[in-house]
């Protein structure tokens, strides 16, 4: 199964760093354009470990439906969530958070991923959407730290 890692960092506390990213409504404001995505349901709330997060996400009118569930929620420290059914067939997301020594946060996000079937033509699926979500995480690195700060 394919892995990305990326590490960014922002200028803001760790508390607001987490904060934002705890709040399923924040990833709209990081995707970029022209993807929407919003929570529509979120239960238990506030997040906590086992809550479930289904997102409407699309382009203009094609819309479809994500669900995922919290595995981890440590406050200030870390979020595990998983793909119930969406975009991907497996998708295990990590987001650990460290503080930086200046009073800034070091994000670090953790992406396991299997988008296609098996086999050749699946590892070949699985690059090409690597590609793509490579391409994502810069432009969210970059609203972070317009968000955040840099």
């Amino acid at each position: 199964m394919p892995t990305i890692r990326i590490r960014s960092r922002v200028h803001s506390p760790i508390t607001t760093t987490f904060a934002f990213f705890d709040d399923p409504a924040n990833l709209g404001r990081i995707m970029p354009p022209p993807v929407s995505i919003r929570p529509v349901r979120v239960e238990p709330s506030p997040p906590r470990a086992g809550t479930e997060i289904e997102f409407r996400y699309g382009i203009g009118p094609l819309q479809r439906r994500w669900l995922v569930r919290y595995l981890e929620h440590v406050p200030g420290e870390r979020i595990v969530d998983e793909t119930l059914s969406g975009p991907m067939r497996l998708m295990l997301h990590s987001h650990t958070f460290t503080a930086a020594r200046d009073g800034g946060t070091w994000i670090e996000d953790r992406i396991d991923y299997h988008v296609g079937p098996g086999g050749p033509l699946g590892m070949f699926i699985d690059a090409i959407a690597g590609l793509v979500m490579r391409a994502v995480f810069v432009w969210r690195v970059a609203r972070q730290r317009r968000i955040l700060g840099s």
